[in-house]
């Protein structure tokens, strides 16, 4: 147990971009720290990583270095365990073997907070120690402190936002130079916002993470995982991104989460969002939310959502806060309630859907389209159309309507009409006001 007026040990695993960004943290901005945490101090005992070109230069730093992460964690004088090797294994096992031996544990780890979090949660106050996570979701945004320590004066009804920098960069680029997404997916790699295997940024898994995340904090429950539905920008094509345009939106990918009653429905999935709103407004890697609740309204925040020193920064913050209260647990709310809300899809729910249609250039038969969405009670308050020389793609944007009567009445369509066909389905993002 620490005592004030004394030096605290961290252990940091994993010398990746975020590693090293708390270690830099730490390093330039010691007397900052130190005075945050007066009288303790900050020591540094343990860096452990198997790629021995990740030793740190400085002598103090480089004197800690190690392969062997067990060394770090059964340190005596290490106090607080970070884990920042990403991925469930062996993550899991570390941060399990950590709380065990009574060390802190801070980790941005968002799959393995996803998949295991409320069983180290358990660990970690059966322990006495504290296991933080602030880093796992919107990197350098303090979302998830606020959703824990200051938004306690009413329960929140929605959560919407962008948390994944990479699927919005790649975006972006679509939609300012006309990309294709495989081009725009490289310049990401090339940037360092996506990694070599992107898989689980453009198939949406890592914004499911966040918003499952963000929900179970957020609506003070348990949840399941598995009951969440979710889809990436792997199906977003140029022809989308350009009707979009036209229309005057832009397409994000988008996480959703509402609460009626004793239900929840979370949402991952690309959106339409009009250009003048403030998600629209949220460029290349960083990360938007915005929060509503009753009493005190919507809330946006942006900001940095990858990259090792913003990473880093909310990591060492997470430090500051075991130190400052290292006996306070932060994460009673979501033990005490085990049962936990229901997920379910709000299927009455109505909301505007663009359609992309593509017809034969040289039937023409949009106002067609229109007219027969019309009579199925399917009204169609824009389209535009992208020509090409053999074929076009129309773009319609419908009235409300929700998406079982939506893709029932394409079916119906579909099965009477054979000159064109549809490509793309795609929800409209509205935010209740």
């Amino acid at each position: 147990m620490m005592t004030e007026n004394r030096e605290v040990g961290i252990g940091i695993l994993g010398l990746g971009n975020i590693g090293k960004g708390a270690l830099d943290i730490l390093e330039k901005n010691k007397k900052f720290i130190e005075k945050e945490i007066s009288p303790s101090k900050i020591r540094i005992t343990g860096l452990a990583d198997l790629d021995k070109s990740r030793k740190p230069v400085l002598e103090e730093y480089s004197s800690v270095f190690t392969s062997s992460t067990g060394e770090v964690i059964n340190n005596p004088a290490t106090d607080i365990v970070v884990e920042a090797i990403g991925g469930e294994y062996p993550a899991y096992n570390l941060i399990k073997q950590a709380l065990m031996a009574g060390k802190h544990v801070v980790s941005p780890n968002k799959e393995l907070i996803a998949k295991h979090g409320y069983e180290l949660l358990e660990i970690a106050k059966e322990k006495k120690v504290q296991f933080l996570f602030e880093t796992s979701v919107a990197s350098a945004i303090p979302i998830l402190g606020t959703l824990s320590n200051v938004l306690t004066s009413c329960p929140l009804d929605r959560i919407s936002g962008i948390l994944n920098g990479t699927t919005n960069y790649v975006l972006d680029l679509m939609f300012e130079k006309n990309m294709t997404q495989k081009k725009a997916l490289q310049k990401a790699q090339e940037m360092g916002y996506a990694e070599a295997d992107p898989s689980k940024d453009i198939m949406g898994t890592d914004t499911l993470y966040k918003i499952f995340i963000l929900s179970s904090l957020g609506f003070r429950t348990r949840l399941d995982l598995n009951d969440i539905t979710y889809s990436g920008i792997t199906e977003i094509t140029y022809e989308d991104i350009a009707l979009a345009k036209e229309l005057g939106y832009k397409i994000k990918l988008l996480a959703t989460s509402n609460k009626k009653d004793d239900y929840i429905n979370i949402e991952v999935q690309p959106m339409f969002v009009e250009q003048d709103d403030l998600l629209s407004k949220i460029y290349g890697a960083n990360n938007g939310i915005i929060l509503h609740g009753e009493s005190y309204g919507e809330l946006f925040f942006s900001g940095a959502g990858a990259g090792g020193i913003a990473g880093g920064s909310m990591i060492v913050s997470d430090i500051v806060r075991i130190i400052r209260q290292p006996e306070y647990f932060e994460y009673n709310y979501l033990l005490e309630n085990s049962n936990g809300l229901k997920i379910k899809k709000f299927k009455q729910e109505k909301s505007r859907y663009f359609i992309r249609i593509r017809e034969d250039i040289q039937k023409d038969i949009c106002s067609k389209i229109v007219e027969i969405l019309e009579q199925n009670d399917l009204s169609a308050e824009k389209h535009v159309k992208l020509p090409d020389k053999k074929e076009q793609d129309i773009g319609i944007i419908t009235g409300f309507t929700n998406e079982d009567e939506l893709r029932n009445t394409i079916r119906n369509i579909g099965e009477r009409e054979n000159n064109f066909k549809v490509m793309s389905i795609i929800k409209i993002f509205s935010n209740p006001k």
